[in-house]
Parts: structure tokens; sequence; C-alpha cells
């Protein structure tokens, strides 16, 4: 089978999770972006692989499947920085927290309340266990660092390519895709999608499509290494917190991170010292911090599939990018290769802020 030529703007996770995709279907895949890959959005990610929001059926859906969709990968791809061991959180307030265990359970991710004593044998780092959380076994994280450079290797051992270079613009003729305008030159393709996270909106006015997003600044704290604390990621009304493999913790006020500001060394300060707090008697030192946009579009779900206006045009961002990249990937895939109607994906296509 002949597959048309897709070029894919950003190597971040879900531009290289794409790429990995239609580079196993022997597509033609080019990935465009300047410097190294994940070196915005993922990169600055508390990466946390999950399912909640129970309350909207579809989209909890959505993100089970994806959860699902990684240990697949996992399993095909040989060091994928992917660890699914677990989360236990206890930021819901006390008079909700069983009817949101007893909803993620009913809904597919597995999730049961524990009380401080089996808390405390299950993390005894904790310096002072709660009174309940929710142990979600099923959930987990990855590394932000490298995941996305992973898959992308994976995708240019099947053949895909790549392109250090910035967009400046997107190529049409008779209201049809044509390639890429770079810094490098022309690039022909018969499908391009823009998956450029925060950018991904400037880049779709050039076609004249208005998609309405928000790109608020997450910061987060990495510490220096210390010996193994825990596997599972920890979230609290406080902090967000798991530990690297290296031994490193990441921490934010919650898993978009801490809000940056003023006084950036402030709130980098706060972190650690509620991270001290929570490890009493573990010597946490400052090592680093990043801070990152995230791509929100302006209801706070997805913007993916076909651009309307512009044929072969297709976009694909999201906040929950660690989450959704994998059932993105697959969805996408369908869509650009075999022209697949994606039912799944139709409340999130990027036409409906124009219809609202």
């Amino acid at each position: 089978m002949t597959h048309p030529r897709i070029a894919i703007i950003g190597s971040g996770i879900v531009g290289s999770a794409l790429a990995y995709a239609l580079a196993k279907r022997g597509a033609p895949v080019t990935v465009v972006d300047e410097g190294v890959a994940a070196n915005r959005a993922t990169g600055g990610s508390f990466a946390w692989i999950n399912a909640h929001r129970p309350d909207d059926a579809h989209y909890f859906a959505l993100r089970l499947h994806s959860m699902r969709l990684w240990r697949d990968l996992m399993a095909e791809i040989d060091g994928l920085p992917v660890r699914l061991s677990g989360a236990l959180n206890w930021e819901t307030p006390l008079d909700e927290i069983e009817e949101v265990a007893r909803a993620l359970n009913e809904g597919g991710n597995t999730a049961r309340l524990v009380s401080t004593p089996r808390i405390r044998a299950m993390e005894p780092a904790l310096a002072a266990p709660p009174e309940v959380a929710i142990d979600a076994p099923l959930e987990g994280v990855t590394n932000p660092d490298t995941i996305a450079q992973t898959l992308l290797a994976a995708a240019i051992g099947l053949g895909a390519e790549t392109r250090d270079a910035r967009v400046a613009g997107i190529t049409t003729s008779n209201d049809r895709v044509t390639g890429l305008e770079t810094t490098i030159g022309p690039l022909t393709a018969e499908r391009v999608v823009v998956a450029a996270g925060r950018a991904t909106s400037a880049l779709l006015a050039t076609v004249d499509v208005d998609l309405p997003m928000n790109t608020p600044l997450g910061l987060l704290v990495r510490t220096k290494p210390v010996p193994r604390l825990s596997q599972r990621i920890m979230t609290s009304a406080e902090l967000h917190v798991w530990q690297m493999t290296d031994g490193r913790l990441i921490l934010g006020e919650d898993f978009g991170g801490s809000e940056v500001g003023e006084n950036r060394t402030a709130t980098e300060t706060r972190a650690l010292d509620r991270a001290r707090a929570t490890f009493a008697g573990v010597p946490l030192e400052f090592d680093t911090s990043t801070v990152a946009g995230r791509p929100v579009p302006q209801d706070g779900y997805p913007a993916v599939g076909w651009v309307p206006g512009t044929d072969g045009l297709m976009a694909a961002t999201m906040h929950s990018g660690v989450t959704l990249a994998p059932v993105m990937a697959t969805h996408l895939s369908a869509m650009l290769l075999d022209d697949a109607q994606v039912d799944a994906l139709e409340p999130y296509r990027v036409g409906r802020f124009a219809e609202a």
C-alpha cells in the first residue's frame, strides 16, 4: 500500500508517539522541530500517566484506553522509560474521597481506599501518613527527559526522518496542504500534523483557523538524588511528588506544577519545604527547576483531528499529552492512513470552537 507523505510539526511526546505509530505502518513520515525532542512542554511535565475525572465518562474511558496502550508500548520498545507502579492520592477532601474512589473503581481505573496503618506499610518514608487515601495501582509515570527521544528513536529505527528546523508556515494550494516552509527550506507533504504544543494556535492562525488556548506556566522542582523513598506517585492538596530512577524527586503543588509567581526562588523553596515536611529526616537539596507552558485548549479538553477548511491538515494538542499520547497516536494514525472515522475523538474535534 502506498501511504501519503506526512510531516509532523513537533517532537514532543504526542508528535513522537504519532511518528512511531505511522512508521510502524510503513508510512513516510518526517518530524520537524527546532532543537532537542521534548525541549518544551514534555520536558517540563510532571509526567503522570493517569485516569481521573470519572464524572466525564467519555474522557475517562479515553484516558483508561491510553493507560492500557502504554503497557503495549512497553512490551514493544526496549528501554521505554515508563513505570506503572501506582499512585497514592489524598488531595480529595475527606467528605468526597470515598465517592471518588468508588467512581474510579467502577469506571475501570482499579482503585481502593486505604487507611493510615496500610499507608504506613505501603509508604514507610512518609512522615505523617494521611487518615485515608486512594490507592490507584494501574497509574504510573514516564521520564519527561527521555520519553519523547525514546519514542522518536524507535520511529527513526522504522524509517522515520527528522529535520532540525523551525517551521515558518504551512503551505497550501486550492485549500489543500502541500507541505511546510522551514528555516532550512521547503518540505513537501500530503498530510501535515501540528503537534506543536503551545505553538499550535499560532501555526493554525497562518491558515486562518482560530484555536483558542490557554498556556499557563507551571514550575516543577527536582531535588538532588536521595536513596529510594517510593515507587509511587503521591499527591496531596499541597504537594505532588514522585521519585525518578536516578533518585531525584520531582515536586509541584499539582501535576501541572506550581504557580511561578513573581519570585521563582520563593516558589522553589516552598515546594522543597513541603517535600521536607512530607519526608521528614530525608536531606533533600535543590537541584534544578523547570518552567513550562501547558498547552490547554480553552475548554480544557484535547483539540485533535482534521482542521476545517484545509484538506490534509490535522492538529493534535492537549494538556494531558503524557497520558493520552498512545491513544492519540493510534486513532490519528488510522485517520491519516485509513481515512478512518474515529468516534472516540469526535467530542475533541478542532472545529468545535468555531461552532460555539
